[in-house]
């Protein structure tokens, strides 16, 4: 099932396009940050340059479906946990690359138009979806399910060109991604399954490559 989870997240952003001028093309750049076992509380831990490459479908003023696909490398160093029983482990294994892809759906708190820099050209919004990942680390090549979400402010520049900045938390449905499986705490021995969690901040810029249609006037005879 998981291997068929990058063709479903395909099949549905396909069926969600509607026309070629709602189309637009994203290029992002910023950092990936892990979370998991040894890092629970901190987000900003340890970041590390990632970039992507985004297709986005508008569904009108106030709706998107967005299919983004980013490499992420995501690092860690055991000697910031020693509060942890953690295995002995090869410092090389505290490194690992993943190719992600996701399809979310998109909402903005404002009416917003990609090609209108005059009225409706700015908007904070919040997305959440589905998603996959690919461990480029041999012992970790799979597909398991990701849930992404977060939010983002977007700003017209020009009529085909946008900016804006994103975060996003992804929640992996896979607990071996720092190498270690289930970590307890000195003086509590829990096994909790707790799976682990990446994120990503990114500066985005988009690009409208298809015209809006434009309405033709009407005369009466």
């Amino acid at each position: 099932m998981s291997k068929l989870t990058p063709l479903i997240i395909f099949y549905f952003f396909l069926t969600s396009v509607q026309a070629q001028n709602d189309l637009s093309l994203g290029f992002y750049g910023g950092t990936s940050q892990y979370m998991g076992d040894m890092n629970k509380m901190n987000p900003l831990f340890s970041p590390s340059p990632a970039f992507g490459f985004g297709i986005k479908a508008d569904q009108g003023l106030r709706y998107s479906f967005h299919l983004m696909g980013s490499y992420n490398p995501l690092r860690w160093n055991a000697q910031y946990f020693k509060d942890y029983n953690l295995p002995d482990q090869d410092p090389e294994r505290l490194t690992t690359s993943q190719i992600d892809l996701s399809l979310t759906t998109e909402f903005n708190f404002l009416p917003y138009e990609s090609y209108d820099i005059r009225k409706r050209n700015f908007t904070p919004y919040v997305f959440a979806g589905l998603g996959t990942s690919y461990f480029l680390n041999e012992q970790l090549s799979r597909f398991p399910i990701t849930i992404p979400f977060g939010l983002g402010i977007k700003y017209n520049i020009f009529e085909r060109f946008s900016i804006g900045i994103q975060w996003t938390a992804k929640k992996i449905f896979y607990d071996n991604m720092d190498g270690v499986v289930n970590v307890s705490e000195e003086g509590n021995p829990s096994k909790m399954h707790n799976d682990d969690w990446y994120h990503h901040s990114f500066i985005f810029v988009t690009f409208k490559p298809f015209r809006e249609a434009m309405d033709c006037p009407a005369y009466e005879q």
